[in-house]
C-alpha cells in the first residue's frame, strides 16, 4: 500500500521536488542566497567564484536586489531554506530575468509553506497541515497537493463546498 502511495505521489508533476543541488559546472559565476547560515549546504565550499548572500544580514534587501540586477549569462543562482524562502527568492530571480535552469533550489530547513487561497487571492504563510482557515476571507481550506510555480505556493480551496463562506456569512 506504501507503495502505491509513493508511485501515485511521485507522478504528481506539479509538487516541487528537491535535490541535492549540481554545480553548475558551466557556471561563470556563483550565486548563493541563504535564509540563515542553518541553511548553508556543504557544496558552498566547493563554488568558485561564489557570491554568498545571508538573509539575515540587515541590508539583505537591497544586497538582494543588487545581486540579481547584476547577474549576467553564465550566472547560477543556489537558494536554500525553507518552501517559503526559496520560492519568494525564486520568483524575484526569474523578474530580474534569470532562467529555470540557471536556479537551484535547496530545501535545507523546515518552515512555512506558501498558500494560495483561490476565493480571495491572498498569498499566505502556512504550517505543512492540510487544513487551514484563510486569513483574508476566513474560508476553511483544503489545501491541495498542487503546486503553483508561478506563485511558488500550493492552492488552496474551500474545505466544505456546502458552507463557501465558512465563518464570514454563517
Amino acid at each position: 500500500m506504501t507503495d502505491s502511495l509513493n508511485a501515485a505521489l511521485e507522478q504528481r508533476h506539479s509538487l516541487p521536488r528537491y535535490q541535492a543541488a549540481p554545480l553548475g559546472a558551466n557556471a561563470r559565476q556563483h550565486l548563493v542566497v541563504m535564509q540563515s547560515t542553518a541553511a548553508s549546504a556543504p557544496f558552498v565550499c566547493e563554488l568558485e567564484p561564489a557570491q554568498v548572500l545571508n538573509a539575515e544580514h540587515p541590508d539583505f534587501a537591497r544586497r538582494l536586489q543588487q545581486l540579481l540586477g547584476s547577474a549576467t549569462v553564465g550566472s547560477h543562482l543556489y537558494v536554500m531554506g525553507d518552501e517559503a524562502f526559496m520560492w519568494r527568492i525564486h520568483g524575484l530571480a526569474r523578474d530580474a530575468g534569470l532562467e529555470e535552469q540557471e536556479i537551484d533550489l535547496s530545501h535545507t530547513l523546515s518552515g512555512p509553506r506558501q498558500v494560495y487561497c483561490v476565493h480571495c487571492g491572498l498569498l499566505q504563510a502556512a504550517s505543512p497541515t492540510a487544513q487551514l482557515a484563510c486569513l483574508g476571507c476566513d474560508v476553511e481550506l483544503e489545501v491541495r497537493e498542487h503546486f503553483s510555480r508561478r506563485l511558488g505556493a500550493y492552492i488552496g480551496v474551500c474545505r466544505n463546498p456546502d458552507q463557501p463562506y465558512a465563518g464570514a456569512h454563517s
